[in-house]
Parts: C-alpha cells; sequence; structure tokens
C-alpha cells in the first residue's frame, strides 16, 4: 500500500512540475522549404541531408526557402607508411547552397572535414565511413538551419 502510495505521489509530482522534454516535437519554427535540389552531388550524403531536413518540408505560414546544392566529397589520403599503403585518410565535404526567399538569393557553403583512420577489414572502414558521412550530415543539417533561421534578418 505504501508502495503505491508514493508512486502515485511522485507520478503527480512529476507531471505538475511542468517538466518537457528537450528534444521534444514542440519547436516552433518561422520558416519551410518548399524545396531541395542537389546536383552534380553524393548521392548518399544527399540522403542523408534530405532525411535530416524531413521535418522542415511541412507548410506553415513562414519564410518559403527553395534550396539549389551541390556536394563536393572527396576521401584523401593524408599519410602513408613507408610500404607506401595508406594510414590515415580525410573525409571532406563542402556544400554549396543557393537559397531563395521572396526573390531574394544567397549562396554560401558548409565545410566539414574528418580524419579517419585505415582499417584492416574493409567491411569496418566502409560501415565507419558511412557513420561518418551521416555525422557530417547531422552538423552540416544544422548549420543550414541556423543560416535559414538568420536569413534576412539583417
Amino acid at each position: 500500500m505504501k508502495k503505491i502510495l508514493t508512486i502515485n505521489l511522485l507520478f503527480f509530482l512529476l507531471i505538475s512540475c511542468g517538466f518537457a522534454p528537450i528534444y521534444s516535437a514542440n519547436k516552433k519554427v518561422n520558416f519551410y522549404i518548399e524545396d531541395i535540389q542537389f546536383n552534380n552531388s553524393d548521392r548518399e550524403m544527399a540522403n542523408f541531408i534530405k532525411s535530416n531536413l524531413n521535418n522542415y518540408f511541412i507548410k506553415n505560414n513562414g519564410k518559403k526557402f527553395i534550396i539549389e546544392a551541390s556536394i563536393d566529397y572527396k576521401k584523401n589520403s593524408i599519410s602513408k607508411n613507408s610500404s607506401g599503403k595508406t594510414e590515415e585518410y580525410e573525409l571532406s565535404s563542402i556544400l554549396t547552397l543557393i537559397v531563395t526567399h521572396d526573390e531574394l538569393s544567397k549562396s554560401f557553403q558548409i565545410k566539414e572535414t574528418f580524419r579517419m583512420k585505415n582499417f584492416s577489414d574493409e567491411f569496418k572502414e566502409i560501415q565507419f565511413e558511412r557513420n561518418s558521412k551521416k555525422n557530417m550530415a547531422r552538423s552540416i543539417t544544422s548549420r543550414l538551419l541556423m543560416q535559414l533561421g538568420l536569413f534576412n534578418v539583417n
């Protein structure tokens, strides 16, 4: 009986304290993306960025953006051992954007780089590179959203 009373009391205290999750769906934005086109881009990175932007394709009464983008993704060898085998790679992606809102256009670039070691297992290396692309796309998306929020403020 005491356990039930304690649980109920704790439950009511938590409900009445105004607790809300930090990453809840209550985000109110004053813009939406009508269309985004990727030209001459790495298909996988473009898909990751589009999936990160899914919530911003919902039309609302805010600013409407049309985006043209291209992604230049490269995997470069930056260090080799004495036998010439690559030991470390640099993954870099440069997102070039042209954002249009009410006949106003703004272009900018977002660059992300990441270093990764060479794996002896090729499958693990491919999986690690894919996860790195996801993380880079998430970072690019957050920087893009920040730019869209600041668009036409000044």
